[in-house]
């Protein structure tokens, strides 16, 4: 977290248990694909672009996480459960700032006329309109007419102002941003334009496909983290290829496969079953990671870290365990991954044999490593 942050009590706030899955997930989303990509991390990444940068990443990434829903069945942001539980300890203005960042999307301007300390015109290059003044202190000294940034603005009481997150987007990585981002907003925006002239919606006056570029930047910052991190890092490391095998030699074929629980069969007592298996470390109540059968520990397991070495994925506890496959105990479903066929193959007849007429035949989903890192 940067120093001083504006935003420190509800930083404390996102560490709480109900919000910690959700925070991890979406820096993974902003950082994970550079990380793979270069074979860095943190530590390493804060060492090429220096604190400054680090800091404004580490806020744009921490913004992302500010607009998202808990989850398809909870629409609160971490932002609402922080107003209703502790919003009484911020300033009225602090909460109307929070409630404005709830709300924005992340976006590349241009800036211009710029009054250092004090202010500058802003124009949304994407979502496109006139320029509008943003009260500005920090980053105005800085800036220069021209430059294109990333990040949020948003309209507090009247008045425009830059989030936290803001990063200077050099000229080659502008335009990929347009490029790219841009492509995918027309897109979409075309495709909701094309659904509401079909269905005849009344949409109060608004412009469909404005609509539908606005929502696609709702997801898109951590394509802009990618973008500009790509950029910064190009020439100055080497892209790690992408592994070919696991840690056995086997080629790299992802299996997911689905098993529903026979009716009548209770959750605890699947959860009997693989607990008494002896190649099985429970990581939490519901999750089971299968290991090599030499390893005899059988103290409850963290979490698995995944790592690349000589082309190899490797997936190991934090104690360097090998992990063979992961199965996962949910609401009448009981869910087998793999990242291998053969080892697939190997944790079916395991399953088979230890569940026999608990679990129904799966269904199967088969990925290639290139499927699931691209964004």
């Amino acid at each position: 977290m940067p120093k001083g942050h504006e935003l420190s009590g509800l930083v404390k706030w996102s560490d709480r248990d109900d919000w910690r899955d959700l925070l991890d997930e979406v820096f993974d989303h902003h950082f994970g694909p550079s990380f793979d990509a270069y074979g860095i991390d943190f530590d390493k990444l804060e060492e090429l672009i220096g604190e400054t940068d680090m800091n404004s990443l580490w806020s744009c990434a921490f913004e992302d996480f500010l607009t998202r829903p808990l989850s398809d069945e909870d629409e609160r942001t971490v932002i609402d459960d922080y107003l209703k539980r502790r919003g009484w300890k911020e300033t009225p203005s602090t909460r109307r700032y929070m409630e404005a960042l709830r709300d924005s999307v992340f976006s590349l301007h241009e800036v211009s006329g710029i009054v250092a300390g004090q202010s500058m015109l802003a124009r949304d290059l994407l979502l496109g309109g006139d320029p509008v003044e943003v009260t500005e202190h920090a980053a105005t000294r800085m800036l220069k007419d021209g430059d294109r940034i990333g990040g949020r603005i948003v309209e507090v009481s009247g008045r425009h102002r830059l989030a936290g997150g803001v990063v200077v987007f050099g000229p080659a990585a502008a335009d990929e941003v347009l490029g790219t981002i841009g492509a995918e907003m027309k897109r979409l925006g075309d495709e909701i334009s094309g659904q509401a002239v079909s269905s005849g919606e009344d949409l109060g006056g608004m412009d469909p496909r404005q609509i539908g570029e606005t929502i696609y930047l709702m997801d898109a910052a951590p394509e802009f983290t990618a973008i500009w991190l790509d950029h910064r890092l190009k020439g100055r490391l080497e892209k790690v290829p992408p592994p070919r095998f696991n840690s056995d030699g086997e080629e790299l074929l992802f299996h997911t496969m689905s098993y529903p629980l026979t009716a009548g069969v209770s959750e605890d007592a699947i959860r009997g079953r693989l607990d008494a298996l002896p190649d099985l470390r429970g990581e939490d109540e519901f999750v089971w990671n299968w290991i090599d059968g030499e390893d005899e520990g059988r103290d409850l397991a963290s979490g698995k870290l995944p790592q690349v070495r000589d082309g190899r994925l490797h997936m190991e506890l934090e104690d360097g365990t090998p992990v063979l496959a992961s199965i996962e105990l949910t609401p009448g479903v009981l869910l087998l991954s793999a990242n291998s066929k053969l080892r697939a193959d190997r944790a079916k007849i395991m399953l088979k044999s230890a569940l026999k007429g608990m679990i129904g035949q799966p269904l199967v989903q088969i990925h290639t490593y290139e499927e699931l890192v691209r964004p």
